[in-house]
């Protein structure tokens, strides 16, 4: 069984931190979007049918693995955004030195990190923010939006 629930923040971000840490060692995943001025706007999702994204607000999935034969796996953080191919080294930049590895950069499909073991929750965090405030179209309001999906 799955548990959603939401999680707001703005400048204090110790309850979304502890999102990510509720999530941790594979018991489930987090979607981050900045919260957007304007009303009509809405967040990115995946379509099937189509995997071209042309209007929408950026969005960040954090994904963990549990751990295998006793030894930690690597999450994911991915982003859906409109802006197509960024290029390692502008990765690179946005991610202010996380140093995550670059698992796809793809036109359609959006940004795919791998996210190390024991990467402290801030960390992913933090760049799970910088990555949507620089890939954002929008006017965005300072708040964000965390949807916490905890496996039980």
């Amino acid at each position: 069984m799955t548990v959603h629930r939401v999680v707001e923040f703005s400048d204090e971000r110790a309850e979304a931190v502890a999102g990510l840490d509720a999530v941790a060692a594979g018991r489930g995943w987090c979607n981050v979007t900045p919260q957007i001025a304007a009303d009509d706007v809405e967040v990115l999702s995946v379509n099937v049918f189509s995997l071209r994204v042309k209007r929408g607000a950026p969005v960040a999935t954090y994904v963990t693995s549990p751990d295998k034969r006793g030894a930690q796996r690597s999450g994911t953080l991915g982003v859906l955004h409109t802006r197509g191919k960024l290029g390692r080294e502008r990765i690179e930049r946005l991610q202010d030195g996380a140093g995550f590895i670059v698992r796809q950069d793809h036109q359609q499909r959006g940004l795919l990190l791998e996210v190390p073991p024991g990467t402290s929750s801030d960390i992913i965090l933090a760049t799970m923010c910088a990555l949507l405030d620089s890939l954002c179209d929008y006017e965005r309001s300072g708040k964000w939006r965390m949807d916490v999906y905890e496996r039980t």
